[in-house]
């Protein structure tokens, strides 16, 4: 396998996730967390009609019908969780610790959905990882 292929989407996913907890933060306590995620989805349709345009291997049809209910579902909770850390960060939440203790608890629960979904190990070692990010939520919390 390719290095490249395997580090761009971490790059990718880490850079773009920076830039969208510093956006978030600075929305101003005006806006409407709901209406900005009108305008941000507005412009996510456009790029990704674009991108689809661009990296589409058969006709826009077929492309299209192999889409699943979940790629629907996943779109309402995508509003959840971009709709809940403009919340935090509405109601207080410091950039430094929301997105940390969010990404910990979710790191946790998917560890376990890994193992008992798709039969990902459960190794001594997880446990260990577990019970110092949970230690690293209360130092986070400290001060």
């Amino acid at each position: 396998m390719n290095i490249l292929y395997y580090i761009a989407p971490l790059i990718l996913v880490v850079f773009s996730n920076t830039m969208y907890h510093l956006i978030s933060k600075n929305t101003p306590a005006t806006v409407n967390p709901f209406a900005a995620l009108v305008a941000t989805y507005g412009s996510a349709l456009v790029g990704s009609i674009i991108l689809l345009l661009i990296t589409k291997k058969t006709s826009i049809y077929e492309e299209m019908s192999n889409l699943k209910i979940a790629n629907y579902i996943m779109g309402l909770i995508i509003i959840g969780v971009e709709g809940g850390y403009m919340l935090m960060y509405k109601n207080g939440w410091e950039i430094s610790k929301g997105s940390l203790i969010a990404n910990i608890f979710i790191a946790i629960i998917l560890i376990f959905m890994g193992a008992v979904f798709f039969q990902e190990e459960l190794h001594f070692t997880k446990m260990i990882g577990i019970a110092v990010c949970l230690i690293g939520i209360a130092l986070a919390n400290v001060g």
